[in-house]
Parts: C-alpha cells; sequence; structure tokens
C-alpha cells in the first residue's frame, strides 16, 4: 500500500511539473503531448522514478521517527548508557535470539568503549522471535530485571555471546553475572515488565521500516540491520554534524 502510494504521489508530482513548464514554454502543447513526453522519458530513465520513490520513503520514514521521538529518546524505563546530553543517541531495538543482533552487538560494545562521552545508547527490548523461539520473552525480562541491580551491560551482553537462551541458562548466567536470584525472579514477574515489552512492540509498529531486528536509530536517521560498515559511516556523520 505504502509503494503504490508513493508511486502514485512520484508520478503525479512529475505529470504537474512537467505540465508546468510545458505551459511556460509553449502555450499551444496539448497535454496529450506532454503526458506522451513525461512517459517516453520514464520509459527511457526509470532509475529517476525508483530514486524518487526512495527518498520519498526515507522522509516519511523519518517523519515516522520523529512523531515517535519522545517515545524514542526519552522513555523512562529505558535502560541507557552515556550521557543524556551526548552528541549522538543510538537507539537500538533487537532480539537476543537474533542472530544479526548478535553479530552486531560487538560493534555496539566497541562504540560505548570508544566513545562514553559523546555517545549515548538506548536499549530497546523487541522480543519479536518469541513466537517461535519461546525464549526471546523471558530473555528480555531477566535482563530489565537485572537493570534493578545495576547489571544490565553484564546481563545483555553475556546472553548476546550465548546461542541457547533457555530459562535454566538464562538463570545460569545471571547467577554468574552475581544477581540477588531471587529479587531477579520476582522482578521477571512484575506485570510492568509485560507492559514495557508490550508498548514496545507497539512503539516498533509504528515505524514502518521496522520489520525485523536489529534496528538502529542514530540521531534523526535509521538503518536496518547489522551492516557494521554503514553503520560507522552514520555514525561517523552524525559526530561531525552534531
Amino acid at each position: 500500500m505504502k509503494t503504490f502510494a508513493a508511486s502514485a504521489l512520484a508520478l503525479a508530482l512529475i505529470a504537474i511539473s512537467g505540465c508546468a513548464q510545458a505551459e511556460s514554454k509553449g502555450r499551444d502543447m496539448k497535454r496529450a503531448d506532454v503526458e506522451k513526453i513525461i512517459q517516453e522519458y520514464l520509459m527511457e530513465n526509470p532509475e529517476i522514478l525508483r530514486e524518487a520513490l526512495i527518498e520519498l520513503d526515507k522522509k516519511e520514514d523519518r517523519a515516522a521517527l520523529a512523531a515517535v521521538s519522545d517515545a524514542l529518546f526519552k522513555d523512562p524505563r529505558d535502560v541507557s548508557i552515556g550521557p543524556k546530553d551526548a552528541k549522538v543517541t543510538i537507539v537500538e531495538f533487537f532480539d537476543y535470539n537474533c542472530g544479526f543482533c548478535k553479530n552486531s552487538s560487538d560493534w555496539l560494545k566497541g562504540v560505548m568503549d570508544k566513545y562514553p562521552d559523546d555517545v549515548r545508547v538506548v536499549f530497546k527490548e523487541l522480543p519479536i522471535l518469541d513466537g517461535r523461539t519461546k525464549t526471546s520473552r523471558n530473555a528480555a525480562k531477566a535482563a530489565l530485571a537485572a537493570a534493578r541491580q545495576g547489571k544490565y551491560t553484564t546481563m545483555h551482553f553475556s546472553m548476546m555471546n550465548e546461542r541457547s537462551l533457555t530459562k535454566d541458562r538464562v538463570l545460569a548466567i545471571a547467577e554468574k553475572a552475581g544477581l540477588d536470584m531471587d529479587k531477579l525472579k520476582k522482578d521477571m514477574e512484575d506485570p510492568e515488565m509485560d507492559r514495557q515489552l508490550e508498548d514496545g512492540l507497539l512503539l516498533a509498529n509504528r515505524i514502518p521500516s521496522l520489520t525485523g531486528t536489529p534496528f538502529f536509530v542514530i540521531n534523526d536517521d535509521f538503518i536496518a540491520g547489522a551492516d557494521t560498515k554503514k553503520l560507522d559511516k552514520m555514525l561517523e556523520d552524525a559526530l561531525k554534524n552534531s
């Protein structure tokens, strides 16, 4: 539906522009002639329309991000690392069972270590694979419960380095991290945990390009996937322009 609407809008804009130029150059030029010129031009240069549609999609996505800015960057329930006035804020949506999320976790940790004063990272638990894995939601709740004991990053990166996240394995990771296990289990049952995860899913649904994990928002731009070269370039640009 979005692609169809974008195509219709792009064609309309091109047609309007062409008609306006034709009218200014010659009043005797018929509308049919103008439409024929536009059609022939697009057939010969289809990449122009493709580029226009890509740019239109980007603008729509950035507008969607701006509309949910507070939920992205200012939700007090989210775990964030780095100064609030950092030059760059990175928001990551992830699932602990997502292989691509695991692949990009070292990149994110490296960024946190390299730019402790310039970059703030906001972690968004998004257990979208739970329907298949049956363990993603439990892992997310364990991480959020660990945050209440000041052990979020330890738990987070430990689980990102694990292939299997059964309930027993998650508890073993938590115990190794030195967490109070009775408190952890009690906090994981807190209804607020489920509420926060549901809110995260609702937020993700309001971002058109967020169709999987990982999904990174870097200031007012975004990137889907774990292409660390592209992430480096986007981060570099954000730091330079901030």
